[in-house]
């Protein structure tokens, strides 16, 4: 947030709407879109809906040296259009992306177009109104494009990642706006996500993830768990996107029905996600996804050799290798990321339509991991 931005908001002229409305773009803190004037009235509302002081900082930024306070977290959830509920959500999404592990400083740069997704389990979900179901992904949920909203206002005004400027993303995408949801737990055919993720199942908690655009995986044809995965491994192994990288998939509820029917448990569909999801190296090296760079980092030279006996051949250190293709090439299975654990898997949409999601990291390399962190009571 701009430092002036405190004193700057009680200027607002909030008796003329239309104008109060242009000085919130002429201080440059839309997101493109018109926001709510952040009024010290509508601050207070948001700041007391909350258990943290105005000075609590919920998320620090190492490399831009940057605090985001509740106080400042709250001016942005008010513009975003947030209730006053929904605060205490908006606060540990804010939390979770803090976290040292995240190194939200890559995401919210990169020429990757990363959209910071966030999955809401447990109670609040109904509290809140938080849409699991049918187009959770798209508009006309206040609770869910505010929430995600108000993220994307605190990395432009409290961390200054604006288009162009630090925010290097080559194209972006709509998620970029807003990537919140619910998961439908009632439809799942396992514990919940954050069940999975150790929490109780009366504890509400955000999952957050760094997110590269999503993946349409449309099956109406098969009921078989086998045939039906086929369709995810393939869209998870497609060479645009394959990178050591996690995914999360979101499940259509027809799609979850087909694997509770056969009592797959997410442990057996992760396996099996992974065991499928690969291509060659000699595919990676056909299609340029090798770059010569990748000799000389130890973390992609693992990835790439990890099925080899031995790991990587002491030929291979020669960047001249990412063009030349070898007969042990088209035997190296290259997976997407470095095991099960790294597919994330949920339920949500309507209970008709076999349309599922798959979402890879927005990275070539590692990415950053799933983060979950309770929301306060």
């Amino acid at each position: 947030m701009t430092s002036a931005m405190r004193s700057e908001r009680a200027g607002v002229d909030v008796e003329d709407p239309w104008q109060a409305i242009e000085a919130c773009y002429d201080r440059g803190w839309t997101d493109g879109l018109p926001v709510v004037p952040p009024t010290e009235a509508l601050v207070e509302r948001m700041l007391s809906a909350g258990p943290w002081s105005p000075d609590h900082v919920l998320l620090f930024e190492p490399v831009r040296d940057r605090a985001v306070t509740a106080e400042k977290a709250a001016i942005n959830a008010v513009m975003a259009g947030c209730r006053p509920d929904y605060f205490p959500v908006v606060g540990a999404a804010l939390t979770a992306l803090g976290k040292p592990e995240f190194e939200l400083h890559g995401p919210a740069t990169s020429t990757g177009g990363a959209a910071l997704m966030v999955i809401v389990n447990g109670p609040i979900r109904r509290r809140l109104g938080i849409n699991a179901t049918a187009n959770l992904l798209g508009p006309g949920f206040r609770a869910n494009a505010t929430i995600g909203r108000a993220l994307r206002l605190v990395l432009l005004n409290c961390l200054d990642c604006r288009p162009g400027v630090l925010d290097k993303s080559t194209q972006g995408w709509p998620g970029k706006y807003s990537l919140c949801f619910a998961e439908n737990e009632e439809s799942s055919p396992w514990e919940p996500l954050s069940v999975a993720r150790g929490f109780r199942a009366d504890q509400s908690t955000v999952t957050v993830f760094a997110a590269e655009s999503g993946h349409n995986v449309l099956s109406h044809g098969t009921r078989s768990p086998e045939r039906l995965l086929a369709l995810f491994a393939d869209a998870m192994a497609g060479l645009g996107s394959l990178s050591p990288g996690r995914s999360v998939i979101v499940l259509a509820p027809e799609h979850a029905e087909h694997l509770r029917r056969a009592g797959w448990d997410r442990a057996r569909t992760q396996a099996w996600l992974y065991k499928r999801a690969w291509r060659s190296l000699a595919d990676l090296k056909r299609a340029g996804k090798v770059e010569p760079a990748f000799f000389s980092n130890p973390r992609l030279l693992e990835w790439l050799y990890r099925d080899v006996a031995g790991g990587a051949p002491e030929s291979s250190q020669s960047p001249e290798l990412a063009e030349r293709i070898t007969a042990v090439d088209e035997t190296v299975r290259i997976h997407r990321g470095l095991g099960p654990a790294d597919i994330l898997l949920c339920v949500g949409g309507g209970e008709a339509g076999g349309h599922s999601a798959f979402f890879p990291s927005w990275s070539r390399g590692r990415s950053v991991p799933f983060i979950t962190t309770e929301v306060p009571a």
